[in-house]
């Protein structure tokens, strides 16, 4: 099983094809720790993790910071899977994002 982080809009995006509300949504271009990285932010939020003696504390977390560009899927439209968005940092922080598929 390969690693991943999980990624939270500020307000979840619709299925461009057919307005499902798009809220899961996974990547493998950073670190791929299972963190979960929120909009607008530069460093994770959390790591999905159980075990405490294997998780990164919160202050250990600001260590960690997403590339320029990087790429996130969803597949919660059953219809248009997988959604697939490519998102950009600016300074550092995760702001913007844009559909590649579907067109």
């Amino acid at each position: 099983m390969s690693m991943f982080d999980w990624y939270k809009f500020t307000e979840n995006p619709r299925c461009p094809k057919c307005g499902t509300e798009l809220k899961e949504w996974q990547g493998k271009d950073g670190p791929c720790a299972l963190f979960v990285w929120e909009q607008g932010k530069s460093n994770p939020i959390s790591q999905e993790i159980e075990d405490d003696e294997i998780r990164w504390s919160d202050e250990d977390l600001q260590r960690f910071f997403l590339p320029d560009s990087f790429t996130i899927y969803s597949y919660d439209c059953e219809k248009h899977q997988p959604i697939i968005a490519e998102c950009k940092c600016i300074d550092g922080v995760w702001l913007d994002f844009k559909f590649i598929q579907p067109e």
